[in-house]
């Protein structure tokens, strides 16, 4: 209970206190709240001495001959000295200026002798109702109203003077009637209590004004201060500087900043001519844009200037302007008051952006987002309810490096960045002037020609960037023979827009890479048949693969040493509903670049597998792997499943892989071969000779066989002994010099007659496939193939 009463009278005290100080303020500014009340009541002391004089003077004419001489020289002795206290505090705390910290104690005695001066009064008060007549007493009692009135409102600045001043005077006369008078005026005492009630009240909210005034004087002067410091350290440090002009275009104000900004000292920039001082320190190329700042001036409307050179020192600087007119009473121009600021940094940094948004930044070439600039610069929008028009005829030319992940596998990205700067450097070196040279990403680059080449310029062009790639890259102690696909296309021609001319550019460029690369291609609007043929495969495949139109077709394999069927190739066939038996040349490649190869692939070897199992052992079956297969997804785990769901003995499965499939991580490649070998699967590199870097992967892989290429074995076979099949079975002889020496057997691919056979035999082959022993066929077949070898073999030949 105690608690409560404690914490109810601190929150009276709290809200009470409010009326004459701020309870939040530190005591520093309390100290001044209570200074500015105290120096605003001692201003008003002079005034109050006079009066108390006055009144003194007033009684001692009028009132003489009905008081007691004692009492009155004593009353009248006591006012005046009071009164003389007062003008010395007031000569003190305003005229001497004496420090004025606020003290409690000069509060308490200014409040004590107004105090006391109130007592003298209620003591004359009351002597006066006993001896004037009723006309007399009812003037005293209006007179005594008015002055308790004024002394509360002329001392409320100062609360505890203001409030003793009511209270003596209040109590004093309602004492002094009660003392004398007994009952007589117990009227007049009520009055007076209920008096002094509103006048204390009156008091607290004057005093309550005047504290909020001083309130909001004190934040303004914070404000003041603070915008007075910052614009200090604006004009001292910042790289903003104010000035002013008059109507003639004169400075007035020159700051610090400003002096330091132009090197020139302060004598020297004020009244000179603002216009003609900037136009002293820009150069004679630049008078220009200081005639368009003088043309501002004289539009007397506000305005921002930006990128003002000025030089200073022999440095160029420069400004950004931003004015403002100043306007007189009588509505005429009386100068110009402005900002000036140092934005050279800033254009620096802009323009280093703009050069780090159009430049590559590992080639220094144009990137991909000036190239669209400038190839959209060769087109004009007149209209975009129609399609563009071109200005004049171009050509664009797009290339892509031959391989290059290759390198950037092997050797890692950091070799293939070296790689794309040398590759930059030669191609600046026959790039001619007013010709873009591009790095689009990766590997691509391209050429914007805004004078269009012939087909024989094209060609020509393309030749001389093949001859540059045929020089050899030498990165430490590896040498790589480098090519390119380009493709060609011109507008209008080939294409209305940028969009269809890129397209067209590099329709043409992935026909230059579907039909053997390091090679040329203009594009072809049959290119877009193509395309469309393309795409209309891949959204069939879904389909068809959903409705079983793919088939696994076997073809035989045998051994030459004694002529024994060794197992069959698995290959896979697409019979489309509508197009017909599709070539896998004309889809697998689609699939892996789209991922779908993943599904198909893992089909064909469950399905594989599970044909085999109608084989009699030992027979094997072969499935090619391709590369997505290996990097996208656990191809152990999945050959373990394919086994394990169908029962096929490892020993009796053989993977196919060409060379690009070991391009994707070797190490991890190695790794997964040599765990489907401790499984007891056969690994075979297929193609062999087609690929790149064929003997380094011979000595990093672990392989079982070795498939050369049909190419080699059709070259060797041909019937004139020209040059190209004696080059050819050269080559077949040391592939099968270097298959012995690393203990690996060998399969010939293409065996279509038996002088090939004879010949591939002679030359040492482990084993052969072709259609000289059998074409594709299904598993229906092939089983029925089984059982009849070799008699089929012997009815055929």
């Amino acid at each position: 209970m105690n608690v409560r009463k404690t914490r109810s009278l601190t929150a009276f005290w709290y809200w009470l206190s409010r009326f004459w100080t701020d309870p939040d303020a530190k005591p520093e500014l309390a100290n001044y709240y209570r200074a500015r009340q105290i120096d605003s009541l001692s201003r008003q002391l002079p005034l109050a001495s006079s009066a108390t004089v006055l009144i003194v003077i007033l009684c001692s004419v009028f009132a003489n001959d009905l008081i007691n001489s004692d009492f009155m020289i004593a009353w009248s002795l006591s006012l005046l000295i009071i009164a003389a206290g007062d003008v010395i505090a007031w000569y003190l705390l305003v005229k001497r200026k004496i420090e004025n910290t606020g003290s409690k104690r000069v509060q308490f005695i200014l409040a004590l002798m107004l105090g006391l001066a109130a007592v003298l009064y209620a003591q004359m008060t009351t002597v006066l109702l006993g001896v004037l007549d009723t006309q007399g007493k009812i003037i005293l009692v209006a007179i005594i109203a008015a002055f308790i009135a004024t002394g509360a409102w002329q001392f409320a600045a100062l609360p505890a003077a203001a409030l003793f001043w009511v209270l003596f005077l209040t109590l004093g006369v309602s004492v002094g009637i009660h003392i004398s008078y007994f009952g007589e005026y117990l009227f007049i005492s009520a009055l007076l209590l209920i008096y002094w009630i509103y006048l204390s009240c009156v008091v607290l909210v004057t005093s309550k004004r005047f504290v909020r005034g001083l309130m909001a004087e004190t934040a303004i002067e914070h404000q003041r201060q603070v915008v007075g410091l910052l614009l200090k350290d604006f004009e001292e440090n910042a790289s903003d500087w104010l000035w002013e002009i008059d109507s003639h275009g004169c400075l007035m104000h020159v700051s610090l900043r400003m002096q330091h900004v132009l090197g020139k000292p302060i004598q020297q920039l004020s009244g000179s001519h603002f216009v003609n001082l900037l136009s002293d320190s820009t150069s004679t190329a630049n008078q220009n844009v200081l005639r368009e700042l003088a043309t501002n001036f004289q539009q007397n409307e506000p305005f921002t200037q930006d990128n003002i050179p000025i030089e200073v020192n022999g440095d160029t600087k420069w400004w950004s302007l931003t004015a403002q007119p100043l306007i007189n009473s009588t509505g005429n121009l009386s100068g110009w008051r402005g900002v000036s600021t140092d934005v050279t940094d800033a254009l620096l940094r802009e323009k280093e952006m703009t050069f780090l948004a159009n430049v590559d930044s590992l080639t220094g070439l144009a990137n991909r987002h000036l190239f669209a600039k400038t190839l959209q610069q060769c087109f004009i929008d007149e209209d975009e309810a129609k399609a563009p028009e071109i200005i004049k005829d171009i050509t664009l030319i797009t290339l892509d490096l031959d391989n290059f992940k290759v390198i950037n596998d092997t050797l890692g990205h950091l070799a293939g960045d070296a790689l794309l700067k040398e590759i930059s450097c030669r191609f600046q070196e026959i790039t001619p002037k007013g010709v873009l040279l591009s790095r689009l990403g990766g590997d691509e680059f391209a050429w914007v020609f805004k004078n269009s080449l012939t087909p024989l310029e094209a060609t020509r062009f393309g030749q001389k960037i093949h001859d540059l790639l045929a020089e050899p890259w030498l990165h430490q102690e590896h040498s790589f023979d480098l090519g390119a696909s380009i493709g060609v296309a011109n507008a209008p021609m080939d294409g209305v827009s940028p969009v269809s001319l890129q397209r067209a550019s590099d329709m043409a460029l992935y026909a230059a890479k579907t039909s053997g690369k390091n090679k040329l291609c203009f594009y072809d609007p049959k290119l877009d048949e193509y395309a469309m043929l393309r795409l209309a495969l891949l959204s069939d495949f879904r389909q068809s693969f959903a409705d079983h139109d793919f088939v696994v077709l076997y073809q035989p394999q045998i051994r030459f040493s004694d002529n024994t069927l060794i197992g069959f190739e698995a290959l896979v066939r697409w019979h489309h509903p509508e197009r017909g038996v599709v070539s896998p040349t004309d889809f697998i490649h689609l699939i892996e670049e789209n991922g779908m190869i993943v599904q198909l692939g893992e089909w064909v070897l469950r399905q594989a597998c599970s044909d085999a199992m109608n084989w009699p052992a030992p027979l094997q079956v072969a499935v090619n792997v391709s590369p997505v297969q290996i990097e996208r997804t656990n191809l152990l785990t999945t050959v373990m499943k394919a086994l394990k769901a169908t029962g096929l003995p490892a020993s009796r499965l053989e993977l196919e892989l060409t060379e690009s499939s070991l391009m994707c991580d070797g190490d991890s490649t190695i790794v997964l071969l040599n765990s489907l070998r401790e499984q007891g699967v056969r690994i075979a590199l297929d193609d062999f000779g087609t690929g790149y870097s064929s003997l380094s992967y011979l000595q990093r892989f672990p392989f079982d066989k070795l498939k050369v290429d049909r190419s080699f074995v059709i070259a060797a076979s041909e019937h004139a002994q020209n040059v190209n099949s004696a080059n050819a079975e050269s080559i077949l002889s040391a592939i099968l010099q270097l298959a012995n020496a690393l203990h690996l057997q060998t399969t010939a691919e293409g065996v279509e007659t038996q002088d090939v056979s004879s010949l591939l035999q002679k030359l040492g082959f482990t084993n052969a496939q072709g259609f000289f022993y059998g074409r594709p066929m299904t598993a229906e077949h092939a089983e029925n193939f089984i059982s009849q070898w070799p008699d089929i073999q012997n009815k055929e030949n």
